[in-house]
């Protein structure tokens, strides 16, 4: 069913939780996971900032991985979430793309508004071709 999972992550507790269940389906389904991280320079973080994040958040999925024997190829793009998200998607070709609902920005509020979802995962779920599986 499942031969390439895209799983997008920020590092974030809901990145974390999208990564264990994209782990899990892509050790049942003998699959790869194709890890992203998407270094967005409109938050305001220098370009080696983003680097080291994003490097830490991938070295940490691929760890995961080969804990459970999956493959994982990483991809770290200097991109604009919403704006190339089906481009990004579309590129990699995944069977299923998996997000967590909420990022980094949310969990940086007083209180997250559950009847909402991010703006990355919201904008996933409008261009993406293939099945998105938001987790919480």
């Amino acid at each position: 069913m499942f031969k390439n999972i895209l799983v997008a992550s920020d590092g974030s507790k809901c990145g974390d939780k999208a990564v264990d269940m994209a782990i899990d389906l892509a050790s049942k389904y003998d699959a790869k996971i194709s890890a992203l991280y998407i270094m967005d320079f409109s938050l305001d973080f220098s370009y080696d900032d983003l680097d080291d994040a994003g490097g830490a958040v991938l070295d940490d999925i691929t760890a995961k991985g080969k804990e459970k024997d999956v493959v994982v190829v990483e991809h770290i793009i200097t991109a604009d979430p919403i704006i190339d998200m089906e481009t990004m998607i579309r590129k990699i070709n995944p069977d299923i793309a998996i997000f967590g609902a909420y990022g980094l920005s949310a969990e940086k509020e007083d209180k997250i508004d559950y009847k909402k979802i991010g703006s990355v995962a919201l904008n996933a779920l409008k261009v993406a071709k293939v099945p998105v599986l938001l987790v919480k």
